[in-house]
């Protein structure tokens, strides 16, 4: 599994996997694969997760590169529990990312960071996405595009005059 195929569904607790997309929503599964159930789009909002990001003084952080930071430290600054007390959880966010907007960022928010964090742990997904390397870019660059096709000269075109029927006359029936 893949960080790109997780999810977070309003209403619904927990992250779930896509499992295919449908006109009026998602069917989705439990991360271990199990209970496929699918989510109509009028009831519900979707979140991948890596569309989402924490927001910081600046600018935004994307909620994979907070997970590893969170991941990397945990040996030495372990994750509180998500129960804990609202000083003790912005304390804890503001030592994996010091720059996070204490105004915006709630502690709901944090919560599900560090719940979602668990989960993730678990299954082995917090792994920065790998880019294509420089070769694999060459090659795609090097790829040509079919030619477009050209249009035939236009041939003169004559204009003849043709004969125009007259409108026939019906009566109409009631």
């Amino acid at each position: 599994m893949e960080f790109r195929e997780i999810i977070a569904v309003t209403g619904i607790a927990g992250l779930k996997r896509v499992v295919a997309n449908r006109n009026d929503g998602l069917i989705l599964s439990e991360l271990d694969g199990s209970n496929k159930k699918f989510y109509s789009n009028r009831q519900h909002m979707f979140s991948p997760l890596e569309n989402i990001a924490i927001y910081t003084d600046n600018d935004t952080v994307p909620l994979l590169d907070v997970l590893i930071e969170i991941k990397n430290q945990k040996p030495t600054n372990a994750p509180v529990d998500a129960n804990a007390a609202n000083d003790a959880l912005r304390n804890y966010l503001g030592t994996i990312l010091p720059n996070f907007d204490r105004e915006r960022v709630n502690i709901s928010d944090i919560k599900k960071l560090i719940k979602w964090f668990a989960i993730l742990e678990d299954l082995d997904v917090i792994k920065k996405s790998e880019a294509p390397t420089t070769e694999e870019a060459k090659v795609a660059a090097k790829k040509e595009v079919a030619p477009a096709k050209t249009k035939a000269p236009a041939k003169d075109v004559v204009v003849q005059k043709q004969s125009v029927a007259k409108p026939r006359m019906t009566k109409n029936k009631v």
